[in-house]
């Protein structure tokens, strides 16, 4: 038993912070809580900034221009974003390796000049349709800093009982930056042409990600540390190793691998269906808007839903509102009922990527975070890059929407029956 005057405290972490159960009800805080909002802040611009918003979303827009201007085959061109975004999939395993290592504010302060070189080179250095494909490939190489895997290890080093709610809203932005570049590149595109369009844009997002990381960006305790000294939070989970053992792993590779194909691809191509459906190129760019709007009702939907209930049943949920996307087009192809498919398409991709980083942290712990879900992040990478190469090449093939979409729902029934299938043994690391 304490003696007098002597007060044992518990402490817990939750969000970043400490709590204390001292008779007083006094709320002790860890010096750096404050911060943990504030990094939450500079972590949703540099996912508003991300490689989604930048460059995979703005590739519908860009891609009629550069036809138009180049005389480049439109397949050849269609199919450029698959290599990329392969590439994307082997960097992100590597950056969430070096974040577990050195920490993410090292890494993004790297990333961010890397940024505006990779789209400096893509829109300035190809002269044929094989050059644009091998610099969209650099580009990519070049974005790590614009992938998830650092900002979500991160904030689920900065946050326990409130991951959820932390991870939807930096997701959200996202959603935001997506309404918002495709607009930006059209602007672009209409007044520098596509090529100094790029290099404009690539310069923009480079900013705003150095920004975030010079102010706003800092490692949680323990952040790369594995020794017995390093923070609880920090030391909680599975190894790599561990974690490519189990079922749950493999499991959850699958569910979000197909339905970032096909959502993320549908998205991606949405601009080029209105186009061949006769929409101008402002038109087809708002089309985005649309979908990004939606994707930020999603995400804050995830925020007040994730910490609450079971994270598999609520991504369930959400992604079969998207199917709905899918039933509209196979209806009616016009350009009103195109846009009501964007919004419930919008809608599920915000389940589709928000609630992949939660999930991994509750399976596997935070010890190896960025690792692991740099590797679920690559089976994603290669279902967004096989997502929009094969629905773009069978639109320029004249495959009808309809037939696109009753195969879009024939998929999505997948990762819906797994989702059905993970039980709450397979996420262990609960909030404490």
């Amino acid at each position: 038993m304490a003696g007098p005057g002597i007060v044992e405290a518990k402490l817990e972490w939750s969000g970043g912070r400490e709590q204390s159960a001292e008779p007083s009800g006094v709320v002790a805080r860890h010096p750096d809580y404050e911060k943990a909002w504030w990094v939450l802040l500079g972590a949703s611009l540099c996912i508003f900034s991300g490689s989604a918003s930048v460059a995979y979303y703005t590739f519908g827009v860009f891609l009629p221009e550069i036809i138009a201007a180049t005389k480049w085959s439109g397949p050849a061109l269609a199919a450029t974003i698959g290599p990329g975004l392969l590439a994307a999939s082997v960097v992100a395993p590597l950056a969430g390796m070096a974040c577990d290592k050195f920490g993410v504010r090292a890494i993004v302060l790297i990333g961010a000049p890397a940024i505006g070189i990779g789209f400096a080179i893509l829109g300035m250095a190809p002269t044929s349709a094989g050059g644009f494909a091998a610099a969209t490939i650099l580009m990519y190489l070049l974005f790590f800093a614009g992938s998830p895997v650092p900002y979500a290890r991160m904030l689920s080093g900065w946050f326990d009982t409130r991951r959820g709610m932390a991870l939807s809203i930096m997701f959200a932005s996202g959603s935001i930056g997506i309404a918002c570049w495709p607009q930006y590149a059209a602007f672009l595109i209409a007044h520098l042409g596509w090529r100094h369009a790029y290099v404009a844009m690539g310069g923009s997002a480079a900013a705003v990600v150095l920004f975030a990381a010079l102010f706003m960006l800092k490692d949680p305790p323990g952040a790369g540390s594995t020794s017995d000294s390093g923070a609880t939070a920090g030391r909680t989970g599975l190894l790599v190793r561990e974690a490519l053992r189990t079922v749950r792993f493999w499991k959850l590779c699958a569910v979000f691998m197909l339905l970032t194909a096909v959502l993320g691809g549908t998205a991606v191509i949405f601009p080029v269906i209105l186009r061949m459906q006769g929409a101008d190129p402002s038109a087809a760019a708002s089309i985005m808007s649309v979908i990004g709007i939606a994707m930020f009702v999603g995400r804050l939907s995830l925020g007040l839903t994730l910490d609450r209930f079971f994270a598999p049943y609520v991504t369930l949920c959400i992604s079969i509102i998207s199917t709905l996307a899918f039933v509209i087009m196979i209806l009616g192809g016009s350009t009103k009922t195109l846009f009501a498919a964007g919004a419930f398409l919008g809608f599920g991709l915000g389940a589709e990527y928000a609630v992949t980083a939660y999930i991994v942290s509750r399976a596997f712990g935070i010890r190896s975070f960025g690792s692991i879900y740099g590797l679920i992040t690559t089976a994603t990478s290669i279902g967004a890059a096989i997502g929009p190469a094969v629905l773009g090449a069978a639109l320029v093939s004249s495959v009808g929407i309809r037939t696109l979409s009753f195969a879009a729902l024939a998929v999505l029934l997948v990762p819906i029956l797994l989702l059905l299938t993970v039980s709450r043994k397979d996420l262990p690391f609960q909030a404490r």
